[in-house]
């Protein structure tokens, strides 16, 4: 593979943008989305690949109905809809790996993904490969990957999924995947390695399994080709021939071909009612499942990453509240945190913050700063 400029930014946009060129173990950063312009001038601005975080883009694994459906026409956005929260028209998927009816794929919103090749355009950068961060990271099959990296820690979960997280939410978010655990560098409190290998930048990690790696997201849409000149008359024409032959193939013999597959889609529908029946019996819609899963889903009490999530939030209105632990007790719904802050009004103002959605007490550890503090309570 040619070489190329690994550009990795961060979704907040004052963030860092890591970048290095492949085949090289130096790593660089830039400040801010703005700062993209500085690599304009490089031999290589024509050749980027772009590493986008991975926790901006849903990882998923289908085992499909028919073996023989190519990896561009597998309905993902269908198959999916059920287990996503939101609109999935938007979801642009890319295969990872396809092994007779088994598929791992990766979904990103695809407006997002205009927006990020939108600030490489217009930075005087040429992308030419999209990828997952972290999902290229070493490692087994069945095993994970975890590389610290400042504030956060990038995480490769098995062959198709990944994440960067913060380390607090490691010991959870481990503590429900199973495998051995692979570290670069000091690991996060909390977690056990099976191995530990000393410290590298993600970035020099990434290239020996890039260099094999055909997967790409620039394609369909976001196709480098079909800007070529020409491209989108040629698309019309075909799309118009398809249209012919479809509407002859549908009115011959392979009319008992898409008989067959109404039949496969009504077997679906039938399989997604008995799982919204199994988890709510008492309820006998048969139609717009996803309307009325969502609303009795709203009525359980909320899950633990329901709850992290609505933590996270507090404490980014509270600069400088740290939480240093979690505990949960799923049978009492109990959850019980250790909190850090430079004084006690922090402390005080989290646990105001968190009345909305919390019931909250603070129970003060230490008496000079940083201030050391247990909260406990229920989610309301």
């Amino acid at each position: 593979m040619k070489q190329v400029i690994f550009v990795r930014p961060d979704s907040d946009e004052d963030a860092k943008v890591w970048w290095c060129e492949s085949g090289s173990q130096q790593v660089m950063a830039l400040n801010g989305h703005q700062a993209l312009r500085e690599l304009a001038t490089h031999p290589l601005a024509s050749r980027v690949c772009l590493l986008l975080p991975a926790s901006e883009m849903i990882f998923r694994h289908f085992t499909l109905a028919k073996k023989r459906l190519s990896a561009h026409n597998i309905p993902f956005s269908w198959m999916a809809e059920e287990t996503l929260i939101g609109d999935v028209d938007t979801l642009h998927w890319t295969v990872l790996g396809k092994a007779g009816r088994e598929v791992d794929a990766v979904a990103i919103d695809a407006p997002r993904m205009h927006q990020w090749l939108a600030r490489c355009h217009d930075a005087g950068l040429k992308v030419v490969q999209v990828l997952p961060d972290s999902w290229l990271l070493p490692g087994e099959a069945n095993s994970n990957t975890l590389v610290p990296l400042e504030a956060q820690v990038w995480l490769r979960v098995g062959q198709a999924s990944a994440c960067a997280v913060e380390p607090v939410m490691l010991p959870l978010l481990l503590g429900k995947t199973p495998g051995e655990i692979l570290c670069y560098g000091e690991a996060p409190a909390g977690v056990t390695c099976s191995e530990t290998l000393p410290w590298q930048h993600p970035l020099v990690l990434i290239q020996p399994r890039w260099k094999h790696c055909r997967v790409n997201l620039l394609h369909g849409e976001f196709d480098l080709r079909e800007a070529a000149s020409g491209a989108a008359k040629k698309r019309r024409m075909a799309t118009a021939v398809m249209a012919l032959l479809c509407v002859g193939l549908l009115i011959g013999p392979r009319a008992a071909t898409a008989w067959m597959l109404v039949q496969e889609e009504n077997q679906l529908q039938q399989a997604i009612v008995q799982l919204y029946q199994h988890h709510f019996p008492s309820l006998r819609q048969q139609s717009n499942i996803k309307y009325h899963f969502g609303q009795n889903i709203k009525k359980q009490k909320k899950g633990i990453f329901q709850q992290l999530d609505a933590l996270e939030q507090i404490k980014r209105r509270v600069p400088g509240m740290e939480i240093e632990g979690i505990e949960y007790d799923s049978a009492q719904n109990k959850m019980t945190l250790n909190v850090q802050a430079q004084n006690l009004q922090q402390l005080q103002e989290f646990v105001q913050q968190a009345s909305e959605k919390f019931a909250f007490t603070l129970e003060p550890v230490s008496t000079a700063a940083p201030y050391t503090a247990l909260v406990t309570g229920k989610y309301k």
